[in-house]
């Protein structure tokens, strides 16, 4: 755990947008952390569920 995870600061709270089809969500998360994470459109993401977290990363060609 990095000292990140601790700052209170760093965590934003978003209600999930919408439920697209059968099998996909809308989640909008804030502009702050795809700026963070150099994420644009067209981008591809690794989605996966550790523990009772959702991780998100970037994938880089």
């Amino acid at each position: 755990m990095t000292s990140s995870d601790d700052n209170i600061e760093d965590i934003k709270i978003r209600r999930l947008q919408a439920l697209t089809g059968e099998r996909s969500f809308t989640l909008v998360f804030p502009k702050q952390f795809a700026t963070e994470l150099g994420i644009r459109k067209g981008d591809f993401l690794k989605c996966y569920v550790e523990g009772n977290r959702l991780i998100v990363q970037k994938v880089n060609p």
